[in-house]
C-alpha cells in the first residue's frame, strides 16, 4: 500500500512539472513566422509583349492628284512603311499633309513645296489610312516603299533641300549632317526599328551621330540646302 501511494505521488509529480514547463493556450493560436522564399519560389513578372516594328515590304506605288484642301483615302497596307513626296509647285500660303496614324504631320510649309516624309515607322503605333491635304493649288502625293528611297554613297556627300528621306547602306557607322539654314533643323534615324532624333537644332548646324546597319534617315528643314555624309 505504502510502495503504492509513494509510485502515484511521484507520477503526480512528474506531471506537475510537465505542465508548469508546457507553453499555456493565449488563446490567439500558435504564431507561425512566414518562412524565406525559395530561390525561385517568386513568379518572374509578366512583361507587355515588345511592340511589332513595322515591315520595309515591298508594295506597289500610289499616286493622288489634287487641287486645294482634300482628303485622301490611302490603299497602302497597315504595318508597312511607306515614303510620301508631295509635290506642289505653285502653291501659295501655308501647306499641310496630315494624317490619321502614329505620324500625324508629314508636311507643315508654306507656299511652293517638294519633300519626302515617311510613315508607319513607330513601332506599336496606327498605322496611316488617310491624308489630309491643306493647300491653295495643285498638288501630287506620291507613296513608295524603301525602294523609292534615293540612297548615299559611302562617303559621298549628298547635297539635298528641304525634307528628305535617304537610305544609308550597310557598313556605315557615322553620319554628318550640314546646314547654313537659319530654321529649326531635325535628322531622325530609323535605328533597329525604333525611329530617334539625332540632331535638333535652330540656326546653322553640323552634327554627327552613330549609324547601325543599313538604315533610313529623314532631314527637316525648312527650305534650307543642307549636305548629309556617310561612312
Amino acid at each position: 500500500m505504502r510502495r503504492t501511494a509513494v509510485r502515484l505521488a511521484a507520477v503526480c509529480a512528474a506531471v506537475a512539472l510537465t505542465a508548469s514547463c508546457s507553453p499555456r493556450p493565449a488563446g490567439i493560436g500558435a504564431i507561425v513566422y512566414p518562412m524565406e522564399d525559395e530561390p525561385g519560389d517568386t513568379p518572374a513578372p509578366v512583361l507587355p509583349p515588345r511592340p511589332e516594328k513595322p515591315r520595309l515590304a515591298e508594295h506597289p506605288a500610289e499616286t493622288h492628284q489634287g487641287k486645294n484642301t482634300a482628303t485622301v483615302p490611302l490603299t497602302w497596307p497597315s504595318g508597312v512603311s511607306g515614303f510620301l513626296t508631295f509635290d506642289c509647285p505653285k502653291c501659295t500660303g501655308h501647306v499641310a499633309v496630315t494624317t490619321d496614324g502614329t505620324e500625324s504631320l508629314l508636311v507643315n510649309d508654306g507656299d511652293a513645296y517638294h519633300g519626302t516624309a515617311w510613315f508607319n515607322v513607330s513601332p506599336g503605333g496606327t498605322s496611316v489610312h488617310t491624308l489630309a491635304v491643306e493647300a491653295t493649288g495643285s498638288w501630287t502625293a506620291t507613296i513608295t516603299d524603301y525602294r523609292g528611297v534615293p540612297a548615299v554613297e559611302p562617303g559621298k556627300p549628298y547635297n539635298g533641300h528641304g525634307d528628305a528621306v535617304l537610305a544609308v547602306p550597310p557598313g556605315m557607322v557615322m553620319g554628318k549632317f550640314f546646314t547654313g539654314s537659319k530654321g529649326s533643323n531635325g535628322v531622325w534615324v530609323l535605328a533597329d526599328g525604333y525611329p530617334r532624333l539625332a540632331v535638333n537644332h535652330i540656326g546653322e548646324t553640323t552634327g554627327e551621330f552613330a549609324l547601325t546597319g543599313p538604315t533610313y534617315v529623314a532631314v527637316e528643314t525648312f527650305e534650307a540646302e543642307w549636305t548629309f555624309t556617310a561612312w
